[in-house]
């Protein structure tokens, strides 16, 4: 008798690929972690909102209101960065305890 699971690793390790079918090593239906493109549109967006708010409503003339938006934007890099790392941690631990896998 023949294991289909098995034969999959078999060739996935010929293949050079890791046994479970995704780069980062973890089973298919495992959360997958957020990337840094994601953080950087959320950065930009935060940056972009953050921009509007100083120039229209706190008055700020827009050199002004660009430069501590530039400094609030790529102060959100690393916090989300930050941030999806823990959601991710979480989302396994959750994943985990459901499935009963590591």
């Amino acid at each position: 008798m023949k294991n289909p699971r098995h034969e999959a690793k078999v060739v996935a390790a010929d293949a050079g690929q890791p046994a479970s079918g995704r780069k980062d090593g973890l089973p298919r239906d495992a959360p997958k972690r957020a990337g840094i493109r994601s953080v950087l549109i959320r950065a930009g967006i935060a940056a972009a909102i953050f921009f509007l708010f100083m120039y229209y409503l706190n008055g700020d003339s827009p050199t002004t209101a660009f430069s501590y938006a530039l400094i609030m934007g790529l102060l959100m890099i690393p916090l989300g960065m930050l941030l999806d790392r823990v959601a991710h941690r979480m989302a396994m631990r959750r994943w985990e305890k459901q499935t009963g896998r590591r």
